[in-house]
């Protein structure tokens, strides 16, 4: 096994040599060791120490460091090691839980002089493994295996882990769906029979590990092992899971289409898709079996679904606290997923004026991913889909405007043409804009000064 001390990073580096000097024991813990071992750079080194967060406060006290008592009572003193202050270390004594009331944070922290302790008090084994200054790593439960086999195992017994913690669950699920891991079966059974327990989990923090499972690259897999537990937050995929469309357009269950439309959805460079376009993947068809009847020919129907599936993304995003930002770009995408117009250039310019330009590029790319989830004979509206898009570039390589406001004229020029302040300038404008929009105007100054006075 390689060493890694060239891999810490300065800063980290002195605060390790700082404790040690003094006579402490430190290490690098968590999942900076894990990427490591993995081969990724880590973005955050977290430290682990046997001195108390009064004796980590002493030493950087005599060292002359500058220090946060982020966390005092659960051990955690952020120490500001870097030149220019503004790369931090969270060091966190060693320490052993009392039990959890509130399934999240422990009644009562006590501090150990024991690594061996600390360490199995952690959430996964792959995140257990610790690291000294000089580069070793030590492994007592078996995280460098778990890696080597890519599995995601709980630290000692399942349940244990997910009483004390129930956001672990949902860490679990995350890291599996970044890293492409398997959950051990062990893991994976305490998952579903603690899944009830997320109920106690404050919605903003199942928000942050739900964004970074649906948005990480190997999410679908995830996800489809997982509906036992996701039901608990999304009670409504469960009926997804099996659903048979009974359509000529779809050759898969609900489910395993939204899978399919999730796996459409791009990764960034960073190998991430879009927070907003991942949430609606996976909510756009949310309503099917809601929605869902059979006519006289024994065909399936699910008329109305957008609407009903916009509903369902409001209340369950809502009762996550998401940003209203991100809350309403989703439930609009999960309301247009299903919105197709002709492709004219008319048509094309009047629906990136009413959604916005920045909108109407996420739609196409969620309606192209539920396209291409169809069965063959319901991938027929790519051709118009692909039309639309061509004609939108066109549009912005022409310099098209998409708003009012963004025309060559203002209100102020329509008040010098004589026309009395309030709501007959709003109304001009608007003419002025509709008249651009429908090809029968160009946006030059001068052509809509003459409109302007013909409509005053």
């Amino acid at each position: 096994m390689p060493g890694y001390k060239d891999k810490i990073p300065d800063y980290c580096k002195k605060a390790l040599a700082l404790l040690n000097d003094a006579g402490y024991e430190a290490y690098v813990v968590g999942g900076a060791v894990r990427d490591l071992v993995m081969g990724k750079d880590p973005h955050d080194f977290d430290v682990t120490t046997s001195a108390t967060p009064d004796e980590v406060i002493a030493v950087m006290d005599k060292a002359g460091v500058r220090y946060i008592p982020t966390g005092i009572k659960h051990g955690t003193v952020t120490v500001l090691t870097g030149s220019d202050n503004t790369e931090q270390v969270e060091i966190t004594t060693f320490r052993v839980d009392g039990s959890y009331t509130d399934m999240r944070h422990p009644d009562k922290v006590d501090f150990t002089r024991s690594i061996d302790e600390d360490v199995r008090r952690r959430d996964f084994t792959v995140n257990s493994m610790y690291l000294d200054r000089e580069g070793n790593i030590t492994d007592i439960t078996g995280g460098l295996d778990d890696i080597s086999s890519g599995l995601i195992r709980a630290v000692g017994d399942g349940n244990r882990r997910f009483t004390e913690d129930a956001l672990r669950i949902m860490r679990g699920l995350r890291l599996a769906a970044e890293t492409g891991f398997k959950i051990e079966q062990d893991t994976m059974a305490a998952m579903v029979d603690n899944a009830s327990l997320l109920d106690n989990i404050a919605g903003e923090r199942i928000s942050v590990e739900l964004d970074r499972l649906v948005t990480a690259p190997y999410a679908t897999g995830i996800i489809r092992q997982s509906v036992p537990v996701l039901k608990v937050i999304i009670p409504e995929i469960e009926d997804c899971q099996g659903f048979d469309q009974m359509t000529r357009y779809h050759d898969r269950d609900v489910l395993e289409h939204t899978l399919a439309v999730l796996d459409g959805i791009p990764l960034d460079e960073n190998g991430k898709r879009d927070t907003s376009l991942a949430l609606a993947a996976l909510l756009h068809d949310i309503a099917k079996p809601k929605t869902f009847f059979v006519d006289s020919r024994g065909a399936g129907h699910m008329k109305g679904h957008p609407a009903e599936g916009a509903a369902i993304a409001d209340r369950f995003l809502k009762s996550l606290k998401y940003s209203k930002a991100v809350h309403d770009e989703v439930v609009r995408l999960v309301a247009y997923h299903d919105y197709y117009i002709i492709p004219a250039r008319t048509t094309v310019h009047r629906l990136l004026s009413n959604c916005g330009p920045g909108f109407f590029r996420k739609l196409i790319v969620l309606q192209r991913a539920d396209i291409m989830a169809h069965s063959k004979l319901g991938q027929d509206r790519l051709v118009k889909l692909e039309e639309t898009i061509r004609i939108a570039d066109e549009l912005d390589e022409r310099g098209a405007v998409y708003k009012v406001s963004d025309l060559e004229i203002s209100g102020k020029d329509i008040l010098d043409l004589g026309v009395p302040a309030g709501t007959g300038v709003g109304k001009i404008l608007d003419r002025l804009f509709d008249e651009y929009v429908d090809g029968r105007l160009p946006n030059v100054r001068e052509a809509l000064i003459k409109r302007a006075t013909e409509l005053s």
